[in-house]
């Protein structure tokens, strides 16, 4: 009774640590791809994007490039788990239950305007201007309207052309708008060609500071001259702008392992000097108006874990859950390594020890049988003995075949002396 508890115990043990080692190395194991909101194709958030697909192509990791009107395009996507990530202008409103992986690099408010039309440079002197401000769902068009509804500024004032990026870029060349705003990125492909067209000027809003107060995790930056070019320089004075943190959001329940390799990704395609900023600036947890992923925090400001040098990347992001994980299963393990003697020795004599219960049947037969059958228990003796010749065991465990072959002999005994007595 107590072996085949013993094997009971044993069987469920070691059922639990299968199933807790299964259930483990498939939760370590990452998806092998996802989808990022990227915004308008060829716009300033479709190359960061772009970069964050080749950076996580070497992971054999599939990044899906979902193409959107901007950053409210990519929050509603996100709240509806249509994409896994995006990138997300500040001030954007998002839903509570996502998650920030780090602000990524700033974006400046850059307003563009014909040199001729004279634009005001206080906003709230702008009736009747027509303004390029972005399609619906971008986050230059969200950003131009926190600040018209802020401002006080009756609906139809300003006359709101629903074009961005590259088309508001034409737009405003052309002649359709009297100015156009970008929030963007310096290296968007759209704007350099602004600079560098000598019948636009860029804007130096006045009242920066009280405009920063009025929208949302904005702050005043400077643009130096000769920022994109030296010759000519571009521009050519320095210039205060407005400017957001751009974020990069995700799903809060996104694989650890694609975490550690987004805020991989993001080390190289962020963090780098440049006119308005400077290394080591991006990625930040700073400025975030969202719930920080704590890896992602651990990542960013403790760096990556020098393991990564020994084990695969997935592995590494998920040391904690890990332990976490194989706490409970040392636990269930423990059992297992005290008991494995036992259940082996237990084994072991138990190739003979299961022969006592017809060396026990043979006894009391024995006793009272006729004088014809005992030659026949004789004959069982014969054969038990010859099986227990004939079984394996380690030289330790051999004594219990010897002992039990002394018990045969002395029932062999008992049943000559019972055959002598005829």
């Amino acid at each position: 009774m107590g072996g085949a508890v013993r094997l009971g115990v044993l069987a469920l043990t070691l059922g639990l640590s299968l199933i807790s080692i299964w259930w483990l190395a498939r939760d370590l194991a990452p998806p092998r791809s996802l989808v990022f909101a990227a915004g308008t194709e060829g716009g300033g958030y479709w190359q960061f994007a772009e970069a964050y697909r080749a950076r996580l192509a070497a992971d054999g990791i599939d990044v899906v490039l979902r193409p959107t009107a901007g950053s409210v395009e990519n929050a509603a996507l996100l709240a509806a788990r249509a994409a896994d990530v995006a990138l997300i202008q500040g001030g954007i409103e998002t839903e509570p239950t996502l998650t920030a992986l780090g602000a990524m690099f700033q974006e400046p408010v850059f307003i563009f305007a014909r040199r001729a039309s004279d634009l005001p440079r206080n906003i709230a002197a702008w009736q009747g201007v027509s303004v390029a401000m972005g399609a619906e769902g971008s986050g230059t068009r969200a950003a131009v309207d926190r600040l018209m509804r802020a401002l006080n500024l009756p609906d139809g004032a300003v006359l709101s052309d629903p074009r961005g990026g590259s088309s508001a870029s034409a737009a405003l060349v052309s002649g359709d708008v009297d100015a156009a705003v970008f929030v963007a990125p310096l290296t968007a492909p759209y704007l350099k060609p602004l600079f560098e067209n000598g019948d636009l000027v860029l804007l130096e809003l006045d009242h920066l500071r009280a405009l920063s107060r009025l929208l949302p995790q904005s702050q005043v930056i400077a643009l130096p001259s000769g920022a994109l070019s030296m010759q000519p320089p571009v521009p050519g004075t320095t210039r205060r702008l407005l400017a957001l943190r751009a974020r990069l959001a995700a799903q809060p329940d996104l694989h650890p392992a694609l975490i550690d390799r987004l805020i991989e990704a993001a080390r190289v395609v962020h963090d780098r000097r440049d006119a308005i900023t400077d290394a080591g600036d991006f990625p930040s947890v700073a400025g975030l108006a969202l719930p920080v992923s704590a890896q992602a925090r651990d990542l960013i400001v403790e760096g990556s874990s020098p393991l990564q040098a020994y084990l695969p990347y997935w592995i590494v992001a998920q040391i904690d859950r890990v332990a976490i994980l194989l706490v409970p299963a040392l636990f269930l393990l423990l059992p297992l390594l005290r008991l494995l003697p036992a259940v082996y020795a237990w084994q072991m004599r138990h190739r003979v020890v299961r022969h006592y219960t017809s060396l026990r049947e043979i006894e009391d037969t024995a006793r009272d049988a006729p004088v014809e059958k005992l030659s026949d228990l004789a004959e069982r003796l014969d054969r038990i003995e010859a099986d227990i010749a004939e079984t394996k065991l380690p030289l330790h465990y051999r004594q219990v075949a010897y002992t039990a072959r002394v018990h045969i002999d002395l029932l062999r005994t008992k049943i000559a002396e019972r055959q002598a007595q005829r």
